[in-house]
C-alpha cells in the first residue's frame, strides 16, 4: 500500500520498560527548523509507575540541539527516543523542573495500545502543553478564539500565514513534525508535535501525550514546517506552520495521538460573506473544520467573529443584519435545514453581537437529545454598519375601537429611531373568527422586546421553564420552532391569552399552562411584519368585540 507524503516505514524494534536501566544512553529525533530531522542525546534516569498504573521514563536531554532550543520544547512532544537503535518511547511529560533538559517519556508499549479496542492506561504526569498554531486571525480574533477554546485548555499562538512550498515533498517518518488540524482554509488552526512511530500500513503514533483527550477523533493530519524553537523561562516552544493534509487523526488518548495516512476526515465547510456598509467593502472567507460535537459551536463562533472583525476593521459597536443557512441530515429525520435572518445591535463590540443564533443552531444540531446529525455546510451573510439601527415603540392606536370577529383592524404605531424623529406606520390585524364578544387585548411589540414577557412571568406562579415552553417531541419540531422564532426587526401583533390582561379567550378552553405557552409561540391570529430596523418596546391596546 502506498501513501503520499510518507517515507518508507520499516518495522522498528522496540525496547520495553523492563529492559531499560539507569545510565543507558541513546538519541532522540526531532525538527527545530524547517523540515530537517536532527538528533539530541538522552540518558535514562529511571522508570516510574507500575503495570496497573502505567509507566513513564525519566530522561535527561543534552547536546548542541538542546542548547539551541533552550531545552525540551513544546512541539517536541512525540519525539522518538532510541536506546541502542531500539524505540523506547516518546518525549511527552514534564513536571515543574527548574532544568528544562529533564522530561518524561511515554513508553512505546503504552502508545501502541491506542490501536487496541481498550483505552490505554492514563499517565499521571503533566504533558508538555501543546500550543495551537493559528493563522488568518486578527489580534482581536485571536483573543476571542482563546476565550472560546479555554475550556479545552488550548493556547492559540499566531504564526505566519501561507503554506511552505518545501512541504510539498516532505515525507513523514519518526522524528518528523506532524500537525493535528482543526480548521483549514482562509483560517487555520492546529497543533504541531513529532512523529514517534509508524508502520508499513500507514499507521502513525505521535505526541506521547493527549492533544485534547477526545478519544476517537476525526481530525486532519498534516505535515509541518518549523520556523524556530524559542527559548523561554517557563518552557521553550516550537513555532511552525501546518502543511498539507496527509491523513487523519483517529485517536486522542492519554498516551498520545494515533492516525492513518492516506485517509480523509469528515469536514464541515463554512462560507461567510461580510459587507461593511459604511465603507462599501465586501470580504469573504471559506474554511473547513472538523466535526467534533464539542468543538463545532466554539469554532463557528470564533470564525464568524474574526470574519466580521477583520472586514469592518474597527473597534466599537453598530448594527448588523445576519442571515444564515445550515443544511444537515438526521439519522431519523433525514434532510434538515436551519435558516434564520435577524438584526443585532451592540454598542461596544459589534462582532460579538452577531453569533448567538448561529452558535445555538450548530449546538442544537450537534448535541441535541433526539438524534445524531451530520452538518453538510454552513453559509453566512452579514451586513454591518456603525449606525444604531434601533427604534423604540412610543405609541399604539387602533383606528377602530369596536370590532367584530373576522374584521381587519388598522393599527397605527409610532416609532422613535435613535437620535431621530418620530415615524408612524400602519399595520393590519385580523380579529379571530371565533373571538368571543367582550374585551380583547392585543400586544404590539418588537421581536427583541422581552419586558412584556418578563412582567407576565413575574405575575405567574413559580414553575419550570420547560413546562411553559412548547414541547418539542423531535428534532424536526425543534428546528421548525427555531426557524420561526421572532426576529429583532419584526413587529409582532397578537392576542393576549386569557387571564393576561382582562382578555377574553379565543376558544372555550381556559388553560393557564396553554396560555403561557401561547405567549412564547403566539396564537393563530399572530401577525408579523419585518422592518429594516430593530424594534424595542411594547404596548397593549384593548378593543371591544361585538357579535356579528
Amino acid at each position: 500500500m502506498f501513501f503520499t507524503g510518507v517515507a518508507s516505514a520499516e518495522p522498528t524494534p522496540i525496547i520495553t520498560v523492563n529492559e531499560l536501566k539507569t545510565g543507558m544512553h541513546g538519541i532522540a529525533k526531532t525538527v527545530i527548523k524547517g523540515a530537517t530531522i536532527e538528533t539530541f542525546d538522552v540518558e535514562i534516569l529511571g522508570v516510574t509507575g507500575s503495570e496497573s498504573e502505567g509507566h513513564s521514563i525519566l530522561i535527561k536531554a543534552s547536546g548542541p540541539l538542546i542548547e539551541r532550543s533552550g531545552g525540551i520544547a513544546q512541539g517536541m512532544s512525540g519525539s522518538p527516543v532510541y536506546i541502542n537503535g531500539r524505540l523506547a518511547g516518546a518525549v511527552a511529560y514534564g513536571k515543574a523542573f527548574s532544568d528544562p533538559n529533564y522530561c518524561f517519556l511515554t513508553p512505546i508499549e503504552e502508545m501502541l495500545k491506542m490501536f487496541e479496542p481498550n483505552d490505554p492506561r492514563p499517565s499521571y504526569f503533566l504533558p508538555k502543553n501543546t500550543s495551537l498554531m493559528v493563522s488568518g486571525f486578527s489580534k482581536a480574533g485571536l483573543e476571542y478564539l482563546s476565550k472560546k477554546l479555554s475550556p479545552f485548555d488550548l493556547q492559540p499562538l499566531a504564526v505566519p500565514t501561507g503554506q511552505k512550498e518545501e512541504l510539498n515533498n516532505v515525507t513523514l517518518e519518526p522524528g518528523s513534525s506532524i500537525g493535528v488540524e482543526l480548521v483549514r482554509g482562509d483560517m487555520r488552526l492546529g497543533a504541531i508535535g513529532t512523529v514517534t512511530w509508524m508502520d508499513e500500513a500507514g499507521r502513525i503514533l505521535a505526541f506521547g501525550h493527549p492533544f485534547m483527550k477526545r478519544g476517537a477523533t476525526d481530525y486532519f493530519m498534516t505535515n509541518a514546517w518549523i520556523f524556530a524553537s524559542i527559548p523561554n523561562v517557563e518552557s521553550s516552544y516550537k513555532v511552525g506552520a501546518l502543511g498539507k493534509s496527509v491523513g487523519k487523526i483517529t485517536q486522542d488518548r492519554s498516551a498520545g495521538i494515533a492516525g492513518q495516512l492516506g485517509e480523509t476526515p469528515k469536514i464541515i465547510p463554512l462560507f461567510i460573506s461580510v459587507t461593511d456598509i459604511d465603507r462599501g467593502l465586501h470580504k469573504t472567507a471559506a474554511v473547513q473544520f472538523v466535526t467534533d460535537e464539542a468543538l463545532v459551536p466554539p469554532l463557528v463562533d470564533a470564525i464568524c467573529y474574526n470574519s466580521v472583525e477583520t472586514a469592518i476593521d474597527r473597534a466599537g459597536g453598530g448594527t448588523a443584519r445576519v442571515s444564515f443557512r445550515i443544511t444537515a441530515r438526521g439519522e431519523k429525520s433525514g434532510e434538515l435545514t436551519v435558516t434564520r435572518e435577524n438584526m443585532f445591535y451592540n454598542p461596544g463590540d459589534l462582532a460579538k453581537a452577531i453569533n448567538g443564533e448561529i452558535v445555538y443552531a450548530t449546538d442544537m444540531l450537534m448535541r441535541n437529545k433526539f438524534e445524531k446529525t451530520t452538518i453538510f455546510d454552513i453559509n453566512v451573510d452579514i451586513e454591518a454598519s456603525s449606525e444604531c439601527g434601533v427604534s423604540e415603540i412610543t405609541s399604539v392606536r387602533a383606528q377602530n375601537a369596536v370590532v367584530k370577529p373576522g374584521d381587519k383592524v388598522a393599527i397605527d404605531v409610532d416609532f422613535l429611531p435613535y437620535r431621530g424623529t418620530k415615524i408612524t406606520k400602519t399595520f393590519t390585524f385580523t380579529v379571530p373568527k371565533k373571538q368571543r364578544s367582550g374585551k380583547m387585548s392585543l400586544i404590539v411589540r418588537g421581536g427583541s422586546s422581552s419586558a412584556w414577557l418578563s412582567a407576565v412571568l413575574q405575575n405567574q406562579q413559580a414553575g419550570a421553564v420547560e413546562e411553559i415552553m412548547p414541547e418539542k417531541k423531535n428534532l424536526t419540531d425543534f428546528i421548525a420552532g427555531f426557524n420561526e422564532f421572532d426576529a429583532n426587526n419584526e413587529l409582532i401583533i397578537d392576542v393576549l391569552p386569557p387571564g393576561m390582561s382582562g382578555a377574553q379567550p379565543v376558544d372555550e378552553e381556559e388553560n393557564p399552562l396553554l396560555a403561557m405557552r401561547t405567549l412564547f409561540k403566539g396564537t393563530n391570529a399572530k401577525k408579523t411584519y419585518p422592518m429594516d430596523f430593530i424594534i424595542n418596546g411594547e404596548a397593549e391596546i384593548t378593543l371591544t368585540v361585538e357579535d356579528n
